[in-house]
């Protein structure tokens, strides 16, 4: 790796989040924000605070109920109805969550800033660049494309249907049958409920693979931050002078720290996200397992199994990314201590190797990113919620 440096190139893994922020101020979250240098909540004004209560109180708290009331209205349309009112619940929860965890997000995004700071070099940004950046916008885009792609279906499945009929079922204090007014209010009042929630449930939902990602990212660019010590540099060719061996043992003190910030970004990330994944695991299972029902007996029409189809790969794809990441950033924990030993360590001074010694045993710890501290966000769990989701249908066929 070459040793040079650009000192007016700099990365912002911040970016990434950018719309997420956008999302959450949309929705509410903007209340409980923190600064990341200070952690102390950031004021708003008493207009963003009116709407604020009164969006959610509006969308997460009585647009679930509204759900769950109208489930029994019509037997016909329990499935469509059981669909859309777990995935209402769920958002509802990991909107109250994602606000609980403010404090960590500002602590996070401040580790991340120290983190991007150290990338410097001219093969680590080119790294950063050419495929990092790429992963992490192309996760955003596929959950973009993943609801864009629920909702045109949903609405081309409204737009065909032979009947009038609302988004969901559910319960209202009118009979919105009776007239062309109550049916638009109705209708307006679901489609505003819908964006609210698919906008919760995109921003907590991508949220998690990001970070994940992002700690992967710094764990890679650590381990070719670390290999090359003694092989590069300045002092490179002279790696028996004083100078030479402080220099080194100083860039592996610097990576050392990084070691540090990185063990401490994956356990608030890992409180961040904890819960959420928790739901997130469970409307997977529940909902997958309804839409296969939906989708095997209940849908009649083409654009309603057109739904359902997209619906069960989208519920997959949700989950994928951070199942996959979450393998990603443990395995490549695991390889550092080959970082360190492919340094040129040999000739090094007791210190130097002393530091090496710490690095090799920090690396050698268990981590693994846990939902509830009982599930393992992990490949492995990914397809565990697939078995789980084909013994509930079998469950529920064999009832029938």
């Amino acid at each position: 790796m070459s040793s040079s440096i650009l000192p007016t190139a700099k990365i912002n893994s911040l970016e990434f989040f950018h719309i997420n922020w956008k999302v959450w101020k949309i929705i509410g979250l903007r209340l409980f924000k923190r600064d990341v240098h200070t952690q102390q909540r950031l004021p708003v004004s008493r207009l963003y605070l009116s709407w604020s209560i009164a969006a959610n109180f509006v969308v997460t708290i009585l647009f679930p109920i509204h759900l769950s009331m109208g489930i029994f209205d019509n037997k016909s349309k329990l499935f469509d109805g059981l669909n859309v009112t777990i995935t209402s619940i769920g958002a509802t929860v990991k909107f109250f969550l994602m606000a609980s965890k403010m404090k960590q997000i500002a602590q996070m995004e401040a580790l991340i800033q120290v983190l991007d700071a150290r990338v410097t070099h001219l093969e680590e940004l080119e790294h950063y660049r050419t495929r990092i950046r790429l992963n992490i916008l192309n996760i955003q885009r596929m959950y973009l494309s993943l609801y864009s792609g629920i909702g045109v279906a949903l609405g081309a499945s409204i737009l065909f249907s032979k009947e009038r009929r609302l988004l969901y079922p559910g319960w209202l204090p009118f009979d919105w049958r009776t007239s062309t007014g109550y049916y638009a209010l109705a209708m307006l009042y679901q489609l505003f409920g819908f964006a609210i929630q698919i906008s919760q449930t995109f921003s907590n939902d991508s949220f998690a693979p990001k970070t994940l990602c992002i700690l992967s990212a710094h764990i890679e660019l650590l381990y070719k931050r670390v290999s090359p010590i003694g092989f590069d540099g300045p002092y490179a060719g002279d790696s028996g002078s004083k100078a030479a061996l402080l220099q080194q043992e100083e860039e592996l003190k610097q990576c050392v720290l990084d070691q540090i910030n990185l063990y401490e970004l994956y356990k608030t990330i890992q409180d961040i996200i904890s819960w959420a994944m928790v739901i997130q695991l469970l409307v997977s299972v529940l909902n997958n397992c309804v839409a296969m029902v939906a989708l095997l007996f209940f849908a009649t029409e083409l654009f309603d199994r057109i739904y359902y189809s997209i619906y069960i790969v989208g519920l997959a794809m949700q989950l994928f990314p951070s199942c996959y990441y979450g393998s990603d950033f443990v395995l490549l924990f695991e390889k550092l201590h080959y970082a360190v030993f492919s340094c040129n360590w040999i000739g090094q001074s007791k210190s130097f190797k002393r530091h090496m010694m710490i690095f090799t045993e920090r690396s050698l710890r268990q981590t693994m990113a846990l939902a509830g501290g009982m599930f393992p966000i992990h490949l492995d769990t990914f397809f565990a919620t697939a078995k789980a989701t084909y013994s509930l249908f079998a469950l529920i066929i064999t009832i029938k």
